[in-house]
């Protein structure tokens, strides 16, 4: 038996009103296109565009590269090392 969850959301009246419209003319409902966005998630592992409050997302890849222009910006404290950092952090979380 496939276990269910519910989500309950709070949208503006008006905003609800006009998406009912959009997904109603498309012959869809509103727990159909929830469903549809969470398979998008968990097929792709990413925010699609129209859910970014900017519109920007980033691939993973993308998140990567920026994160190795980082490396070596902010200074380590003395008899720390890259590897000793690391291992810090790491340990934050049970694996």
């Amino acid at each position: 038996m496939t276990t269910v969850a519910m989500l309950n959301v709070r949208i503006d009246r008006g905003l609800k009103a006009e998406g009912d419209g959009v997904l109603s003319r498309a012959g869809i409902s509103a727990t159909e296109a929830i469903r549809s966005l969470y398979r998008y998630l968990e097929r792709t592992q990413e925010v699609p565009e129209c859910c970014m409050e900017d519109g920007v997302s980033l691939t993973a890849q993308q998140k990567r590269a920026a994160m190795r222009q980082l490396v070596g910006i902010a200074p380590l404290r003395p008899g720390e090392t890259a590897d000793t950092l690391r291992d810090e952090r790491l340990s934050r979380y049970s694996f």
